[in-house]
């Protein structure tokens, strides 16, 4: 087995950390976020993009007949692509979650809409 086959199964099996580091980069802090939500979705979005960034580079360094340290520039380099396609897709990965309000009593609203003036909207109320 060359030498260059032992680098690109290594970096196979590290692909999930190039994929994190893509997430990180693209989504920047909110990937905490998105991990807290679903674990699951994270690891496995990870993994595959990873993936498409080692397969990628190993792709293009034997198409092009170039050596590991080439290899490990365009892992680099497809990071960083990855992790800027990502950026443009942050909105639909990760969704803010809306709060319900607690119901508020009828006798808070009255005293608030007193307190700040507006007693003839309560008496309307009554009638």
């Amino acid at each position: 087995m060359d030498i260059l086959h032992i680098l690109y199964l290594m970096f196979l099996f590290g692909s999930l950390a190039f994929g994190l580091e893509a997430l990180l980069l693209g989504l920047g802090g909110q990937l905490s976020v998105l991990y807290r939500r679903d674990r699951k979705r994270v690891l496995k979005m990870a993994s595959l993009v990873g993936l498409a960034v080692v397969g990628s580079s190993i792709a293009t360094s034997a198409a092009l007949g170039l050596g590991p340290l080439y290899f490990c520039a365009f892992v680099l380099v497809y990071t960083l692509l990855a992790s800027m396609v990502l950026s443009s897709y942050r909105k639909r990965l990760i969704k803010p979650e809306r709060l319900p309000l607690p119901p508020i009593a009828d006798m808070e609203i009255k005293k608030i809409l007193q307190k700040r003036g507006f007693e003839e909207l309560v008496e309307e109320e009554k009638d």
